[in-house]
């Protein structure tokens, strides 16, 4: 059922009768009740506490039963969405619950998408994390960039700090941070028209230290 189905049933007003269960795609459960159509996976509906012997065509089921029917089928048809937008690009988890919500999914049914994917492993923090750091550092033009510019850039995205500095000082080890250092500073003393101090203090405010930022220096 969509989350906004105009054939959704009032069930608020009392109870919800089953009319037929029939198995749908992706191991979900097709439930017609009330006019309506339910795809929902029996796992969620286990999750909140409706249990998978209530699913019996003719069974009337109670306000409370109605609604986590409901909130199943909406958590699922987040869930799919979810996926329609992970599959265009990755996502961390706070961009993907943000973008579901102004879809008008509740809160709730976004939370019970976003674990299932993120327990299918389609959907994940770190992953992401490091995409993304990787891919603005190579394709910012003539930004400059450094371990704290992209740290920031993904707490801006819901990135947890911890896993966000992990993310770069994997993408920024040894080996990798004379390069992006160089870079960094070709761009900064381009932008300020040559003045080292100003592409020092700039650089410092990117994550490089004082040392390799000198250590650069001295040989340009």
């Amino acid at each position: 059922m969509s989350a906004k189905s105009p054939k959704s049933p009032n069930i608020e007003r009392g109870c919800l009768r089953i009319d037929s269960v029939r198995e749908g795609s992706s191991g979900s459960t097709i439930v017609e009740a009330g006019g309506a159509s339910f795809s929902v996976l029996p796992a969620q509906l286990e999750k909140l506490a409706f249990p998978g012997s209530l699913l019996v065509p003719g069974r009337e089921l109670d306000e409370s039963q109605a609604a986590a029917l409901a909130l199943a089928a909406e958590a699922r048809e987040a869930e799919r969405r979810g996926l329609a937008l992970l599959a265009r690009a990755e996502q961390s988890s706070f961009m993907l619950r943000m973008k579901l919500e102004a879809r008008e999914f509740s809160r709730r049914a976004v939370a019970l998408a976003l674990e299932r994917l993120a327990a299918e492993g389609l959907l994940d923090d770190r992953r992401f994390a490091s995409a993304y750091a990787a891919s603005r550092l190579a394709h910012r033009g003539s930004k400059a960039e450094g371990p704290a510019s992209l740290v920031a850039a993904l707490r801006e995205r819901g990135v947890d700090r911890s896993l966000a500095a992990e993310a770069v000082a994997e993408l920024l080890g040894p080996e990798e941070r004379p390069s992006a250092l160089a870079s960094a500073a070709s761009k900064e003393l381009k932008r300020s028209g040559g003045d080292r101090g100003a592409a020092r203090r700039r650089l410092r405010s990117l994550g490089f230290s004082s040392e390799e930022i000198s250590d650069l220096f001295e040989t340009i």
